[in-house]
């Protein structure tokens, strides 16, 4: 085919029949199509930098929506009756939608999700199916272009369901100009995956500890008169002179990861007692007192004979909230333990009122109490982590 002469004719055209030829070449465009076809690569545009972020990627668990982009097309900013539709999904509709209102927006940028248009800048309306939503314009507002829009979907209401399947899902954002005409569109994706399980095991550990106390070493008010050992308390001669007594001390250390902490008692198995069969009754004047009381000398009542003396003991420890006070006696640790020393969590085995305490154990008597160089009985700890 010879086009040279076709060139040539054109060129050749006078003025008013170029004219005819534009007019003529146009109506033939307009009547094949071929402006809509010009036009929709003109106007329509990708959106850019768009992403999903979750908030738990698990299986079929609900799950919170950061879904944000960028309307970057020189054209098509949002005005009028515009839209935005987000569809989860759009491949399967795994996704699923349930009671999404404009409560369960928040933190969003560029966009406010409202009930009722109010004259504010930048508002949208929403409308729901059980895989998309649908933000529509307010008349009126207008979004700039190249405006970053980020839209939060609350992850503390249970709005959004993950599928149930292992997979990569796609995400469609798209702006349509008046609800219809799809102007820019965006894909992202998100995984759902199952969620990885962690698991560890640290082992138990509690060491209990007896330490001997020496003469000279205050505790809860009092100061030793003896020196003891991890298993020996020896008062040696009790004086007999009127409010006289004898203090030993021993020291208790715990050391725990019990989350629940711990509890140590102490339990007499008998009152001190003689190979006559004489004793030495517990405080006061046998009457194994329960609260914590200020000390006093034994009543030495003749005929009384739990009147004659008597063994207490206090703790350093602030156990149920320092009911030992100050110098606060004891005596109910002969048919029952006494707790003496408690924490409610893991110990150092140190630290004073968590660690370690002190417990301390006055003796006194009176002239009336029987002779005998043999008085002894035996005191037993319990120490009981709760794990």
């Amino acid at each position: 085919m010879n086009t040279s002469g076709v060139s040539k004719s054109i060129l050749a055209m006078s003025r008013s029949e170029s004219v005819a030829f534009v007019l003529i070449l146009s109506l033939l465009l307009w009547v094949t199509g071929a402006p809509l076809y010009f036009s929709h690569y003109a106007r329509a545009a990708n959106l850019n930098l768009v992403s999903d972020t979750l908030t738990d990627s698990d299986l079929g668990v609900t799950s919170g929506h950061t879904i944000a982009f960028t309307n970057e097309s020189q054209f098509n900013g949002l005005g009028g009756q515009d839209t935005l539709r987000v569809t989860l999904d759009p491949d399967g509709s795994n996704f699923q939608i349930t009671d999404l209102d404009e409560a369960d927006f928040w933190a969003t940028t560029g966009l406010t999700v409202v009930l009722v248009c109010g004259g504010g800048s930048g508002e949208f309306t929403l409308s729901t199916t059980t895989e998309r939503f649908i933000l529509s314009l307010c008349s009126g507002d207008t979004v700039a272009t190249s405006t970053p829009i980020s839209i939060v979907i609350s992850a503390t209401s249970s709005i959004i369901t993950n599928p149930n399947s292992v997979n990569s899902y796609r995400v469609a954002v798209e702006h349509l100009e008046a609800g219809v005409t799809i102007m820019d569109s965006g894909d992202t994706r998100v995984a759902i995956i199952d969620d990885v399980v962690v698991t560890a095991a640290v082992a138990t550990s509690f060491t209990f500890t007896i330490t001997g106390v020496p003469t000279g070493v205050e505790v809860n008010g009092v100061t030793t008169s003896t020196t003891t050992t991890s298993t020996a308390i020896g008062f040696g001669v009790l004086p007999t002179a009127a409010n006289s007594s004898t203090t030993a001390a021993q020291r208790l250390n715990v050391t725990t990861n019990a989350v629940n902490g711990f509890t140590v008692t102490v339990k007499q198995d008998q009152d001190l007692t003689s190979s006559a069969g004489n004793t030495i009754n517990v405080f006061a004047n046998g009457l194994g007192t329960a609260a914590p009381t200020t000390w006093s000398a034994p009543a030495n009542t003749l005929g009384s004979t739990d009147t004659y003396g008597h063994f207490g003991l206090t703790s350093d420890d602030d156990i149920n909230t320092s009911e030992f006070g100050t110098a606060l006696f004891v005596g109910n640790f002969a048919t029952t333990a006494r707790a003496v020393f408690h924490h409610n969590g893991p110990s150092d085995g140190s630290t004073a009122n968590i660690g370690s305490t002190t417990v301390a154990y006055r003796i006194a008597i009176g002239s009336l109490q029987e002779a005998g160089n043999d008085y002894t009985n035996t005191l037993t700890y319990v120490a009981t982590p709760v794990f």
